[in-house]
């Protein structure tokens, strides 16, 4: 048998040995104790061919009789929980007379080490409103959050994931249990006249017991003298061992100047907020020009100038260069800096530079431990055509933080693994899991949904959703009409395309179709296996113009395949 405290990975699921668990994607798939052993086993000896005896005798011990019927439950208990087919084997293939061999390539590594802590920093508490200061009970944990994630000792949970908890109403063991973590940051802040008294607490949740507690007052100039206390107090007092890259990035980005990083913590509290993005953007913009040295505003900066670009209807190319020139600064700043290797490679992934993306990411995927690492490959190894591995990412992610917010819908999307996507927050993606929803016989579901959104949104992911209803409510011209307003808007998201082309191939529109389809390639989009297999593109699948899209697309994708950084993406990802 294998190594104690083993994980094993392939495809979408992880198997593993200390915790006695399979998962697919982070999730927990049922499987009983003896299946489970000889899966093990299998996936041990990927490869191999394991007789019968070979199994009887590495894992079982009744009689001879009770492990023919045994065993053959197991494989079909194993089958039923991978979702494989005997006649068509993905991953178990049964050799008669023979014996069985798993089929696809299996990576290894240890199990999580014990002394790695899960933590989250929550909204703190204003104690009494005040306009000019209430930013702070966000943008404060929030920078926090983003300093300690570049420590592969410790797994932050991201602020979004913290946001829930901003009331203060539950308790802390209902936190913990609910975000999986066992220690917790909290605060209250109290302005008092140009100053904030702040009183910070680090607990052991389990237990209660209460690890440190730092009360200050301090001016509103001297906000980052807290939050770097805040940080070597949580680094401390767990004594986390630092690596010499970690020290110098945490004494790296340091603001030079009080007021650009009062602009920096209220950009913050604006940019997850599409109302408020262009303040972001101005706040962002004083803060570089005040700091201009200060790597994550640049960054950050960058972030704002793509979604802006990406998103809202007065974005163009313009937008997009200079989000580009920001992310290049504030590396040039920073090689090291997690969010700007995260932010850029989503650049570079809407334009065309997929593999430039896993050029990036990879080199910091080998140790990390921060899952947003793992869920920043998702993208460029799904516009690969790298589907298999896309999902492995996913999986890593979600096996450090399981309330991760990734794109992973997408890939599921593109593998037509329509059940999983509809399980997923329609609000988060209202298109896919819609047309899911639908492909499934459940499309009046989004119905509600879809038209609540519509009155609310107003970016370019509007027509989206009008397209998705139109569609679910059989108003092909409709939903046709929504499709042309996307693309005559200047739309030039890939993969959005590729959507629109077979829903345009599906609608009995083929030179529209290809047209996108053309488009989508020269995009960067790759992704070979959905073009080859989508039902929805038959209509379209006997034309010339089709089948050399998809030669293209089957070319890059080998190339890409073939690269020596994409053969390690797929140990990266699942390592």
């Amino acid at each position: 048998m294998s190594e104690p405290g083993r994980i094993f990975r392939f495809a979408e699921f992880e198997l593993d040995t200390a915790a006695c668990e399979l998962r697919r994607g982070g999730a927990r798939v049922k499987l009983p104790p003896q299946p489970f052993k000889v899966l093990e086993l299998l996936v041990s000896h990927a490869g191999e061919v394991l007789t019968r005896a070979d199994i009887r005798e590495r894992v079982w011990c009744d009689s001879f009789v009770d492990f023919e019927q045994g065993l053959n439950f197991c494989i079909r208990e194993i089958r039923k929980a991978l979702g494989d087919n005997a006649d068509s084997p993905r991953f178990i293939e049964t050799l008669p007379r023979r014996g069985y061999r798993f089929l696809i390539p299996v990576e290894t590594s240890a199990s999580a080490p014990n002394d790695v802590r899960r933590l989250i920093v929550l909204p703190f508490r204003m104690l009494r409103p005040d306009p000019g200061k209430d930013f702070l009970a966000f943008s404060l944990p929030d920078a926090l959050t983003t300093s300690l994630s570049v420590l592969n000792c410790l797994i932050v949970r991201s602020s979004l994931a913290a946001a829930p908890y901003a009331s203060g109403s539950q308790d802390l063991k209902t936190i913990a249990a609910e975000t999986e973590v066992d220690l917790i940051v909290t605060g209250t802040l109290l302005s008092a006249g140009e100053e904030i008294r702040a009183a910070i607490q680090l607990t052991e949740a389990a237990s209660g017991t209460l690890l440190w507690s730092h009360s200050t007052q301090i001016s509103i100039d001297d906000v980052f003298r807290l939050h770097d206390e805040l940080t070597e107090r949580v680094i401390s007092s767990l004594s986390l061992p630092l690596s010499a890259t970690e020290q110098r990035t945490l004494r790296r980005d340091v603001p030079a100047d009080p007021a650009a990083y009062e602009y920096y913590l209220r950009a913050n509290q604006f940019s997850n907020d599409p109302k408020q993005w262009e303040s972001a953007r101005d706040l962002y913009l004083r803060c570089v020009a005040a700091d201009p040295v200060y790597a994550p505003a640049w960054a950050r900066l960058g972030r704002i100038h793509h979604v802006m670009a990406k998103y809202l209807p007065s974005g163009s190319a313009e937008g997009l260069r200079y989000a580009e020139a920001a992310f290049r600064q504030a590396l040039d700043l920073n090689p090291d800096l997690a969010i700007g290797h995260k932010f850029y490679a989503q650049l570079e992934v809407d334009t065309g530079r997929a593999g430039d993306a896993l050029a990036r990411l990879l080199p910091r995927a080998e140790k990390a431990t921060d899952p947003e690492i793992f869920a920043a490959l998702i993208s460029p190894l799904r516009y690969c055509g790298l589907l298999a591995e896309s999902a492995a990412a996913y999986a890593r992610a979600a096996a450090l933080d399981s309330k991760i917010r990734t794109s992973v819908a997408h890939t599921w999307f593109l593998q037509r693994d329509y059940a999983r996507v509809a399980s997923t927050r329609l609000e988060d993606n209202p298109y896919v899991v819609a047309m899911s929803l639908a492909e499934l016989g459940r499309g009046q579901e989004a119905l509600p949904v879809l038209g609540a959104l519509e009155e609310k949104v107003k970016t370019r992911m509007r027509d989206f959703i009008v397209a998705a209803r139109c569609w679910i409510e059989g108003d092909a011209g409709a939903c046709a009409a929504a499709i042309t307003r996307i693309v005559d808007s200047g739309f030039s998201d890939p993969e959005a395309l590729l959507y629109l082309a077979r829903h345009l191939a599906h609608l009995n529109q083929p030179a529209d179709s290809l047209a996108l389809l053309q488009r989508v390639i020269t995009g960067g989009h790759c992704c070979y296996p959905a073009l080859a297999a989508d039902p929805w593109l038959d209509p379209i699948r006997n034309q010339p113009e089709f089948a050399t899209v998809l030669d293209h697309a089957r070319q890059r994708q080998q190339i890409a395949a073939a690269h020596p950084l994409l053969i390690f993406a797929a140990r990266a990802a699942t390592a």
